[in-house]
């Protein structure tokens, strides 16, 4: 076990880099793992004076919510590594489902977000560096987790706007940073185990039980255009299959996805 001062108890590998403030926590990751730091350093900080989110978008970082980045060496194509940004997601969803209310809906979005109630309350954003020895393998991936807990920007747009667990009720234990770490950390290492043992499916499987409108219609917002069609399925990739009438189905491997709000009661960004 990894321990520090304070009590945290992280599961062996993870080396953990403890900051109370810094600009991101991805970019202190980045820093470090090209400074080769091995793999499993994890970086945790109690706010982001300039967090981030996909697509340069601002992640607010006030203290009292979750923040933190995982330094991985895995000698696979980036292809299949960013496959772990759906284990990852896997891992937030159980851990909140844990300790949000009865009867609350946790779900998945595509490509990279986690919802409660049909509300933003984590992200995911990795980024990567290549091997320049080894073409086509990767050196180094940094997976970022952000979590709102104790409380979430009020400026969020209308389509998706924010949450976190003390608005959706938590109470106690269920609102420490640090046992929420913990559990993460847990569950993200034994989905990467299950991955790199038995690859995508059972992880393909499990994110697609809490899909947020798989088989209904959905909105697609690319770089130069939007399209409209049905969220038919998820690929081995991991990449979004949208089906259009009287077309072939749209492999989506990058963008933003909107559901109509009739299709809130559906249960459950590949990057």
């Amino acid at each position: 076990m990894n321990d520090d001062a304070h009590g945290l108890h992280l599961p062996s590998p993870y080396r953990l880099v403890e900051v109370e403030s810094i600009d991101s926590t991805n970019a202190e990751a980045k820093r470090l793992a090209q400074s080769g730091a091995p793999d499993c350093t994890l970086v945790w900080a109690k706010r982001q004076t300039a967090g981030r989110g996909r697509r340069g978008r601002v992640w607010v970082s006030d203290e009292g919510n979750l923040y933190f980045s995982i330094v991985l060496r895995l000698p696979y194509p980036l292809r299949d590594v960013m496959q772990l940004g759906f284990v990852a997601a896997n891992a937030i969803a159980d851990a909140l489902q844990a300790v949000a209310p009865q009867g609350a809906s946790v779900n998945v979005k595509w490509p990279n977000d986690v919802l409660v109630e049909h509300k933003k309350i984590a992200g995911i954003l990795m980024e990567a560096e290549m091997d320049a020895a080894k073409p086509g393998q990767l050196e180094w991936l940094v997976l970022g987790i952000g979590i709102n807990i104790n409380s979430h920007p009020a400026d969020t747009d209308g389509e998706y706007p924010a949450t976190s667990l003390v608005a959706q009720g938590v109470t106690g234990a269920g609102l420490e940073v640090r046992t929420m770490l913990e559990a993460l950390a847990e569950r993200f290492l034994a989905g990467l185990a299950v991955w790199r043992n038995s690859g995508f499916g059972p992880a393909r499987s499990h994110w697609l039980a809490r899909a947020k409108g798989l088989g209904g219609p959905v909105t697609v917002r690319l770089n130069n255009e939007t399209l409209h069609g049905t969220f038919a399925a998820l690929d081995e990739d991991g990449a979004l299959l949208l089906h259009q009438e009287g077309r072939p189905s749209c492999r989506i491997t990058a963008g933003d996805v909107f559901f109509p709000p009739t299709n809130l009661s559906v249960c459950a960004t590949h990057p």
